[in-house]
């Protein structure tokens, strides 16, 4: 019972490792395929006789491979001969190659530490030939930078740069603690950058001495040079000292030509335009000798200026500007020359007004024409005798003096000049006025008997006029015009009004003031289109009121006498009461009295206004007359009432 049992778990494992193969794998159906060759038929013998011939023919394969491998195993055997003769070769190969090795060694370590040593110095080569580019510049180019044979050109600014990057880069060499190097090339750089600016200075005053700011193309070169040269403001300044005495020269010679028409001795050669006649020809016209003087003067000054614009500012759009700014130079410098500066205090910093000292070296180049000048002005100045004329001198030199400070400033020499100018003017004005005073108080006339303002007082109020005119169209400042006039009303008309006042202390009282009067009212009446006079016009009217009050009371006074009621007015103003048995209160002198006043009323205003006839002013009569009509009018109600 175990028996078949078992065997059956043993067929039933085949069976189930049968049905769990997979006829899949190629190995598998390899083997089905050898087989179906094999075995034809499914008997016992055929499956009996089929494991014999495998086993055969594994044995015969196995058989096979024996015989392949004796035949493998005879030709290795040269083979392994050669190998062993091949060893005992290497080996001894290797035992020379270790002698030459021991033998070659101290011969290897000298080429390794060679080649350390070349590669070493490849490197300092590359070293040294970049420092020798970077610091130090050929004997060609020290030539070109300090010989005066070599003209100053592109080349010459070239080296120049170059040298001073030299200079600057030395400071990294002493930084980095190179310092014999650093110093020694520096001081080397230092001399030939001295050389240079030697030789530029030199260069630029002989370009300096011929060139010509009338021509309107400028050497840019110059401009270069002068930028260059502004690093040494020492140098740049001698150069400006020189360049203006040449200025100088040139300027006077052209004042002369200008005077006179001719160039001879000039320095320059002038193109003269005939059409335009010589200023000495209007000497007689002093107003347009003198107006043509000055223009000339402001038009050299204007042209100057314009051309040391072009010579020595930047102008707006120029390529480089930076480079060629004589600013730019003159900060370099002040680095260099710190001395040159001067800063009112330790910790102000120094800076440079380029419009300034611009303005300054065009007033330095003007210097030497102030002096003929102001002679030839002060001379025709001095010659006139019409105070009108004389004025209109001051305020031409007034507009001149105004434009040149807008223009130069005010440390200007050449506004100094035509400051002085117009004090001679002024003192020459004042002169004459006071001249002409002296000569009319010196032979005063009397009034004349129409009272009319006397003559000499309608010549100055005419001259008067013409100074106000002049003085209204000058360019006298607004708020301080009528507090600078006054001085010349002061020395034009009041001596005069003066005059008139001797003149009237001799008349009758009527007169007097009627004279007085119509002086004042002559005067006024001139002041009034000029709006610089009204102070005087507010004292002049004052004076008017109080010579009107007193023709007023003279007035009253005629009213009274002729009507026959002062002697009345008088009584009553001594008495208290009134009395009605004395005169003038008694009834016959009553009766008098009244008679006396109804032939007076008829014509008492045509009376009291031929009194006063000779007032020029039909206005001032009237008001004179009614005011004291009125006040007649009120006594004799006064009287009535009594």
């Amino acid at each position: 019972m175990d028996t078949s049992s078992a065997a059956s778990s043993v067929s039933q494992q085949r069976l189930a490792t049968v049905l769990s193969a997979s006829y899949i794998d190629a190995d598998i159906r390899n083997a089905l395929a050898v087989l179906d060759t094999r075995f034809v038929e499914n008997t016992a013998e055929s499956r009996r006789q089929l494991r014999i011939s495998v086993q055969g023919d594994v044995i015969r394969s196995n058989a096979q491979i024996v015989r392949d491998f004796a035949r493998v195993a005879e030709q290795l055997t040269p083979i392994g001969s050669a190998l062993d003769s091949m060893n005992d070769v290497v080996i001894s190969m290797r035992s020379r190659t270790s002698a030459a090795s021991s033998e070659t060694k101290p011969m290897r370590e000298e080429s390794s530490q060679l080649l350390t040593q070349k590669k070493e110095i490849e490197d300092k080569q590359v070293l040294l030939s970049a420092f020798t580019d970077h610091f130090t510049i050929s004997e060609d180019d020290i030539v070109a930078l300090t010989s005066s044979a070599e003209p100053v050109d592109d080349r010459f600014f070239s080296v120049f740069q170059n040298v001073k990057r030299i200079h600057n880069d030395c400071q990294v060499l002493l930084a980095s603690g190179n310092d014999r190097v650093g110093t020694e090339i520096m001081d080397e750089m230092v001399k030939h950058l001295h050389a240079a600016f030697q030789k530029l200075f030199r260069w630029v005053q002989r370009e300096l001495k011929t060139l010509s700011l009338e021509n309107p193309h400028v050497n840019s070169g110059i401009r270069r040079a002068l930028r260059v040269l502004a690093e040494r403001p020492t140098l740049f300044q001698n150069c400006l000292d020189f360049f203006a005495e040449a200025r100088q020269k040139i300027l006077l010679d052209a004042f002369y030509t200008a005077m006179t028409g001719n160039t001879h001795g000039a320095t320059v050669d002038y193109h003269i335009d005939y059409a335009t006649k010589p200023i000495e020809i209007y000497a007689h016209d002093p107003l347009r000798y003198i107006g043509d003087m000055l223009a000339w003067l402001h038009s050299t000054t204007v042209g100057e200026q314009e051309a040391l614009e072009v010579l020595f500012v930047v102008q707006e759009g120029d390529k480089g500007a930076e480079k060629t700014s004589i600013l730019g130079g003159l900060e370099e410098g002040l680095k260099s020359e710190p001395w040159t500066s001067h800063p009112s205090e330790e910790n102000e910093v120094f800076e440079w007004d380029t419009r300034r000292g611009l303005m300054l070296l065009v007033d330095k180049n003007l210097a030497t024409v102030c002096k003929p000048l102001k002679t030839r002005i002060d001379q025709t100045i001095a010659t006139q005798e019409s105070s009108t004329l004389t004025y209109k001198l001051t305020n031409l030199i007034s507009f001149y003096r105004l434009t040149f400070q807008r223009l130069l400033g005010e440390e200007s020499n050449l506004l100094v000049t035509i400051k002085s100018l117009e004090e001679v003017a002024f003192r020459q004005f004042y002169s004459v006025l006071q001249d002409h005073v002296r000569s009319v108080n010196s032979d005063l006339p009397q009034a004349p008997p129409n009272l009319a303002p006397p003559t000499f007082l309608l010549d100055s109020l005419r001259e008067l006029t013409l100074l106000m005119k002049s003085y209204d169209t000058s360019l006298a400042p607004i708020e301080s015009r009528e507090s600078d006039f006054a001085k010349i009303l002061e020395n034009a008309l009041d001596p005069y009004l003066e005059g008139c006042a001797q003149l009237s202390r001799e008349l009758e009282q009527a007169d007097e003031h009627v004279f007085s009067l119509n002086c004042i009212l002559t005067a006024q009446s001139t002041l009034e289109p000029f709006n610089f006079t009204t102070q005087k016009q507010s004292k002049l009217q004052k004076q008017i009121l109080q010579h009107v009050d007193i023709l007023v009371d003279y007035q009253l006074g005629f009213f009274l006498r002729e009507s026959g009621l002062e002697p009345l007015l008088k009584a009553l103003s001594e008495w208290e009461a009134k009395p009605t048995d004395r005169p003038p209160f008694s009834p016959a002198s009553l009766e008098e009295a009244s008679q006396k006043l109804d032939n007076f009323l008829p014509s008492a205003l045509m009376d009291a206004q031929a009194a006063l006839g000779r007032l020029n002013s039909p206005r001032l009569l009237l008001e004179i007359t009614q005011r004291a009509a009125e006040e007649f009018t009120h006594n004799l109600r006064v009287l009535r009432r009594l």
